[in-house]
């Protein structure tokens, strides 16, 4: 149990349909593999997201944030190590690390906030804490994400309305599917390259049959973006792209065993 708590690992192949027209993980594919390991965790301990909804609450992802040396290519075998790192305010902090073997190509970090079920109302996270499993640890100040500010005058890039096969468990746009909107929208476009550093910050949910507008522009090498929905700002982006170099592809190609 007390191992468990410390790090969770699960090692993977990269399946043809997780990745894009460049051969590469798709960014969605690789924060579903987060949440994913990261709920096999807490089901392993007993917290299945069963068994927290049933107990009237569930978690809702805040920020998404990954530094990227390169993508998994198609086939690769990845491990993914979790652990928890402590709370900052009603914030838990989830720490991932992704090898191709005992490279280390990816760190993402999470942090989420515990929520009624049914109203989505922020809950103290001693609600969470009293099930004995976690401690409360503080997040250094050092340590923790900080917001984006997103520059007014962004142009509007385009429209993106919420489809049902866009919604989750908890009945509103998954937060893997920000990372295919802001993909599909990146000033530029993705080809060619992929993603140094990427931070998604969820503001306001988006529900079936909302309107986000995209905003998007550059700024000092970096890539702003937001949504606007009818209730306000529903996220905020910040990415650095660079040149998806033919080196890198070969290089990772060693590590893929077929």
């Amino acid at each position: 149990m007390s191992d468990l708590v410390k790090e969770y690992s699960r090692t993977q192949r990269v399946a043809s349909y997780e990745v894009g027209a460049q051969c590469i993980l798709r960014l969605s594919v690789l924060l579903r593999m987060c949440q994913d390991v990261s709920e096999q965790n807490l089901a392993l301990l007993g917290l299945s997201y069963e068994k927290m909804r049933a107990d009237g609450f569930v978690f809702l992802l805040i920020t998404n944030r990954a530094k990227i040396t390169r993508m998994p290519l198609h086939n690769e075998a990845v491990t993914i190590k979790t652990h928890p790192r402590g709370v900052s305010g009603a914030q838990f902090y989830r720490d991932f690390e992704i090898y191709s073997g005992e490279e280390k190509i990816i760190d993402v970090m999470q942090t989420s906030i515990l929520a009624d079920v049914n109203t989505h109302k922020i809950l103290r996270p001693k609600q969470f804490l009293d099930y004995g499993i976690f401690t409360g640890e503080k997040i250094p100040e050092e340590d923790r994400i900080p917001k984006i500010t997103v520059p007014e005058g962004l142009p509007q890039v385009g429209e993106r309305t919420v489809r049902y096969s866009d919604l989750d468990y908890n009945m509103h746009l998954n937060n893997t599917v920000y990372c295919d909107i802001i993909t599909d929208f990146l000033p530029g476009g993705a080809l060619g390259r992929q993603y140094s550093e990427i931070q998604i910050n969820y503001i306001t949910e988006s529900a079936l049959g909302d309107t986000l507008k995209i905003y998007a522009g550059e700024q000092d090498g970096r890539i702003l973006m937001q949504g606007v929905n009818e209730r306000g700002c529903g996220f905020t982006a910040s990415a650095v792209m660079k040149p998806l170099s033919k080196k890198a592809v070969d290089n990772a190609r060693t590590h893929i065993e077929i």
